[in-house]
């Protein structure tokens, strides 16, 4: 059981030096005690239709998917509910989310991935997931907390049928420790006050991650003392504007309300942003197969070389597994003087305006359906080999280095 919650990063194939520290999809579905799963709610930008269901082999599961792609339809199987949420530019906007909530009898296992529903994503890309089980006993039901509140209405964003939705009453969610974070498609509606960096600063805000800016609420009086390390499987189109509005919100302080656009005052040398990132060598040299990288990989070329692309944040990312991909979407923030407390984010959103969403005339557009997790009072060693949460090591998927790119590095650009 998994109830304090817990980081794992996805077993690699072929691989033989893995350790506990690793966990596969059969791991992940399966309950110690023997359990059948009595319903399942999978979302993914990709779901592999005959692989899931032939990993929910008992009769009796219910199962709601909710993918922007479905592959290897098994249109026969009656067990199964397909949603697709609202978009209202159906040919830019997706549905991006990677959570999957298992129902047993006894609990409920609560899961955010950052890996899709396909054999490939949890075999031969580096992903990362979170997990943590809740009691249920379905003759109770719970009170209502943040936690709860915040997975209700995110489920209600994705049009979730409500009898889906009302499973969550009888789960007592009290030792939930961790924030949950979305994103919606701008136009769509959506049930929470904040979404995306907005939503991202108000977590950060209550959870006080920085106490020297608590209570900011001007923007000449911000003193930066974070550091972020941001991890992704695609590369949008980033401008210093954006870097400076996002290390803005990892403060929590929200740039709107500090007085948007003066907050266009702070200097670009005081952001201090790394974005971790594949680099065109890295995906030749994969030992799957430079194929992986065409498929899971993504940047444009016409993106990298826009002039007001910030190249001076890209660093290096190097996978824990030699000669294989990063697939994971992670922000490591080290706060204060020190540096050795911070949070972490977990979770569907790639560092992009797109997931995170942009400002612009007083206003946040943003473009996916995405869900992650915040993890605060994170430890970091002076020395970044260790992360710790809980009083655990977090196994991550690339090694913890701040190494800019060299003269002759370039990301992999399709």
């Amino acid at each position: 059981m998994f109830t304090r919650g817990v980081v794992r990063r996805t077993k690699m194939r072929g691989v033989k030096s893995q350790t506990t520290d690793t966990i596969s999809f059969s791991n992940v579905i399966e309950s110690k005690s023997g359990e059948a799963i009595e319903e399942a709610l999978v979302t993914g930008f990709y779901i592999d239709e005959h692989w899931l269901l032939g990993q929910l082999p008992s009769a009796n599961t219910k199962i709601t998917l909710v993918a922007e792609h479905r592959i290897n339809e098994q249109l026969d199987d009656n067990r199964v509910t397909r949603i697709a949420p609202q978009k209202l530019k159906p040919s830019v906007q997706i549905m991006h989310c990677k959570i999957m909530l298992l129902f047993f009898a006894s609990h409920m296992r609560f899961v955010v991935s950052t890996g899709s529903i396909t054999p490939e994503e949890w075999s031969i890309v580096q992903n990362a997931v979170f997990i943590q089980d809740f009691k249920r006993a379905k003759d109770r039901l719970y009170a209502a907390n943040a936690f709860s509140l915040a997975l209700a209405y995110a489920l209600h964003d994705l049009s979730v049928p409500h009898a889906v939705i009302g499973l969550l009453n009888e789960v007592k969610f009290s030792n939930a420790n961790v924030h949950i974070v979305t994103t919606v498609p701008s136009g769509t509606g959506g049930n929470m006050t904040e979404y995306g960096a907005e939503r991202l600063a108000q977590v950060l805000k209550e959870a006080g991650v920085d106490p020297e800016n608590q209570n900011l609420d001007n923007i000449e009086y911000f003193r930066p003392n974070g550091r972020l390390y941001c991890v992704g499987s695609s590369l949008g189109p980033l401008d210093n504007k954006w870097l400076r509005d996002m290390y803005v919100c990892a403060h929590g302080l929200s740039p709107l309300k500090l007085g948007w656009p003066s907050i266009k005052t702070l200097p670009n040398n005081l952001v201090d942003i790394g974005v971790a990132f594949h680099t065109q060598q890295q995906v030749e040299q994969c030992r799957y197969g430079s194929e992986v990288g065409e498929k899971h990989i993504y940047a444009q070329r016409k993106t990298y070389e826009d002039k007001k692309f910030p190249h001076s944040a890209m660093v290096r990312l190097e996978p824990a597994v030699e000669d294989t991909l990063v697939h994971t979407k992670m922000i490591l923030a080290r706060m204060g003087d020190s540096q050795r407390t911070g949070w972490m984010y977990i979770g569907s959103h790639n560092f992009t305006p797109a997931a995170w969403g942009r400002l612009n005339n007083k206003t946040y557009y943003h473009n996916n359906y995405e869900f992650g997790v915040i993890l605060c009072n994170v430890e970091y060693s002076s020395d970044n080999n260790s992360v710790r949460w809980d009083g655990k090591e977090v196994p991550l998927p690339f090694k913890f280095i701040w190494e800019p790119y060299g003269r002759l590095d370039a990301p992999y650009l399709k």
